[in-house]
């Protein structure tokens, strides 16, 4: 979760109560205009770098996957990149239950690269595809840091028709920190925190190894569950390469707009500028 900490001293931000309602209707229009036109069966893909889809591998399926993405244009970062890297490990355990362990690590810009956190990750789908309109399923991601416990529960919502695809995820995140050594804004410990996000996206398949869409994301924060500190809006392209066993995902997600504002109509404290992630997988 990325919020502004500030220590005694610091100036304190004017906030901005724009209520973004335009961006986040975007976020739906997107996913939800091929979710409208009849069904249709494929082989799995994963369309989307932010976006999951509750189609899952078949049991006794793994997986392999390389997350990396960097972020730029954050004013804490003063013009350096910041990067994440995340490697994953998935077992279908079921054809509707699959499993997978995070390994994670990040790179603050101009900082170096170190290990942050275990994760461990549980898609459950509520029903054989086809059974329930949306192809529902249930999330759930757990990281403990030995710093803070993150819980990340999600709505997964997916709709194939022909080679149009629309995908939807309502996501919460809740942080608990074990220490108090951050402060918020107005001098208060940071001890618990929650945001939401939606999260979607269209994606089109041009042939049967590649795909190409857009995708959005609108996220607010909330530290102490107390009033919001900040949110952003951000759309942009993406695209998926799949040749046998390899799959390969690029997305590109842009600020779009952001609250409160610190450089334009963007938040640059809380979020970053430009965000570019490339996924690779490989079915072993």
């Amino acid at each position: 979760m990325k919020r502004t900490i500030v220590t005694k001293g610091e100036r304190v931000p004017r906030r901005n109560e724009w209520v973004p309602r335009r961006v986040v209707a975007t976020v739906f229009v997107l996913a939800l205009v091929s979710m409208l036109l009849p069904r249709s069966a494929r082989a799995d893909r994963k369309y989307f770098v932010e976006t999951y889809t509750p189609y899952l591998a078949p049991a006794g399926e793994l997986e392999l996957e390389t997350w990396l993405t960097s972020r730029s244009g954050k004013a804490e970062d003063q013009g350096s990149t910041a990067w994440e890297w995340r490697q994953e490990f998935e077992y279908s355990i079921t054809n509707r239950l699959t499993a997978a362990a995070y390994l994670n690590f990040d790179q603050p810009g101009g900082g170096a690269l170190r290990f942050k956190a275990p994760s461990l990750e549980f898609i459950y789908a509520l029903a054989d595809p086809g059974r329930i309109p949306g192809h529902p399923a249930l999330y759930l991601e757990t990281t403990e840091s030995g710093e803070e416990l993150e819980l990340e529960p999600k709505l997964l919502l997916a709709h194939r028709s022909r080679r149009f695809v629309g995908a939807m995820n309502l996501v919460g995140e809740f942080e608990f920190r074990h220490n108090d050594e951050e402060l918020l804004e107005d001098g208060t410990v940071m001890r618990k925190a929650w945001a939401w996000r939606v999260v979607g996206g269209a994606a089109y398949e041009l042939s049967s190894r590649v795909s190409a869409g857009v995708e959005g994301r609108y996220v607010a924060e909330y530290p102490n569950f107390g009033p919001r500190s900040g949110s952003a809006f951000s759309l942009g392209p993406v695209f998926n390469v799949q040749a046998g066993e390899v799959q390969i995902g690029v997305g590109v997600l842009r600020q779009l707009r952001g609250s409160p504002h610190t450089s334009g109509d963007l938040n640059l404290d809380e979020f970053e500028r430009t965000q570019v992630r490339a996924i690779i997988g490989v079915e072993l």
